[in-house]
């Protein structure tokens, strides 16, 4: 099953520039999945009343231009099923005034809230889904974000009460702000970033305190967030090529 979602941006989903913001891509393909799951059924927040979660563990995005304040923005997703013995992927194509301007895919995994383990993706819920064959990229496995041996810049992080989400812990893309926040200033000013790679360690909850460590090598802007006892929490990569 093919979905397609239009999104109508607004005054805030844009820098100063009129170009699209990073948080605002992976937002509409964010909720071009959401959009997947009501039509599949498999309402988001009632499953996690019931004890069952998607968890969200990877990101990769490749943007070949953003769209600009005025422009028409839609995405298209769809899942491709299981792919591993707990998870499955989801593909994005966005789309500006009807040309392609960025992919990414996504990897899940299928949570028991109960017990604190994965679980196994049942037939019946695969099926909902309708998967298909297609991958936006030619590559299965995602690149793996290395951790820098030394870090340029280190900013602390107070989770806000408003980041946390249904799933009592900091929301995916809120990442993406305490990343930002650790960028140098002419390298977030520049925002000129082609690929995105995330890679989620473990849940932020509330009460945590942060620490986001930048390094940037070849183009290449890591930042790592870790909580106050130095366990690392989440991976980010831009990249500018």
């Amino acid at each position: 099953m093919f979905v397609k979602f239009e999104y109508q941006p607004l005054i805030e989903d844009f820098y100063p520039n009129g170009e699209m913001k990073i948080e605002t891509i992976l937002k509409i393909l964010e909720n071009s999945g959401n959009r997947h799951s009501d039509t599949a059924g498999d309402y988001i927040l009632e499953s996690s009343s019931n004890g069952f979660a998607w968890v969200l563990t990877d990101w990769l995005v490749q943007i070949d231009f953003y769209p600009k304040y005025g422009d028409k923005v839609h995405a298209i997703t769809w899942s491709q099923g299981v792919t591993s013995l707990f998870g499955t992927s989801r593909e994005f194509e966005l789309y500006c005034n009807d040309t392609l301007c960025a992919k990414g895919t996504t990897r899940w995994v299928y949570f028991d809230i109960n017990s604190g383990r994965p679980t196994k993706i049942s037939d019946e819920l695969l099926a909902k889904y309708e998967p298909e064959a297609k991958s936006v990229f030619a590559e299965k496995k995602l690149p793996k974000i290395e951790v820098p041996e030394n870090f340029t810049t280190e900013v602390a992080i107070t989770p806000r009460r408003n980041d946390i989400d249904f799933n009592h812990h900091v929301h995916n893309l809120v990442y993406l702000d305490y990343a930002m926040e650790a960028l140098s200033e002419d390298v977030y000013k520049s925002h000129n970033f082609k690929n995105i790679r995330i890679t989620y360690k473990s849940a932020v909850v509330s009460g945590e305190k942060l620490k986001a460590k930048s390094a940037s090598k070849d183009r290449s802007h890591t930042i790592c967030i870790y909580n106050q006892n130095d366990e690392l929490k989440t991976l980010l990569e831009f990249g500018e090529d």
